[in-house]
């Protein structure tokens, strides 16, 4: 059985590369968690799946400790492997589509109204959508904005969740637009505090 999601989400993309320092980004990850954030996402850059097992088996056992759902993205094999929630995708691997689990959440990130539904007919449990902000892990892209949010909403009716330059003034807009959620990274990671950016996040959430 899959798990399910919140009602609001919180989620935190933690990206993962041969730069990474595991041990302050784990300190980061764990205040996060104590702030209220309720979706862990390792995000994984030039790295092949089978020397992201330590990782991702941490982020496992962090997240299994606070109740709070993990997935990975984007290789699914690495998600079985450490009993992941949830795999999600890019928009691109669409083009190729995995077959849905009975046991585990699958997500793609979609940037148009048309890739949306693509998304929901390959067994999409729910969708990120961006970009929303401009923002620095996508510098050279110009965003879609809310407009698209508000055009995906009206268009399925899984759980969408925004990502893409979301700071806690920003979440209302997000909401308002048909969003669950946020996905954030350097509003959290980026902070000298990540539990009280997390706090600030989530009290936009819940307001």
């Amino acid at each position: 059985m899959k798990p399910a999601l919140p009602p609001k989400v919180l989620m935190l993309i933690v990206p993962w590369s041969p730069q990474s320092d595991a041990e302050n980004l784990l300190q980061k990850v764990a205040m996060a968690l104590a702030g209220g954030v309720n979706w862990l996402m390792l995000r994984i850059h030039d790295l092949p799946a089978s020397v992201c097992i330590d990782i991702a088996s941490e982020l496992r056992r962090m997240a299994r400790q606070t109740a709070t759902l993990f997935s990975v993205n984007p290789y699914p094999v690495l998600a079985e492997w450490v009993e992941a929630d949830g795999v999600h995708l890019p928009e691109h691997a669409l083009e190729h589509p995995l077959a849905p689990s009975p046991n585990r959440l699958l997500g793609y990130s979609v940037h148009s109204e048309e890739s949306a539904p693509r998304a929901v007919a390959a067994g999409a449990d729910y969708l990120l959508v961006g970009t929303m902000y401009p923002t620095s892990s996508h510098p050279n892209k110009s965003p879609e904005g809310i407009p698209l949010m508000r055009a995906i909403a009206r268009a399925v009716s899984v759980p969408l969740i925004a990502v893409g330059g979301i700071t806690p003034e920003r979440v209302s807009p997000c909401l308002q637009a048909g969003a669950i959620g946020v996905a954030v990274i350097s509003g959290i990671l980026g902070s000298p505090n990540p539990s009280l950016s997390a706090q600030a996040y989530w009290s936009r959430l819940v307001e």
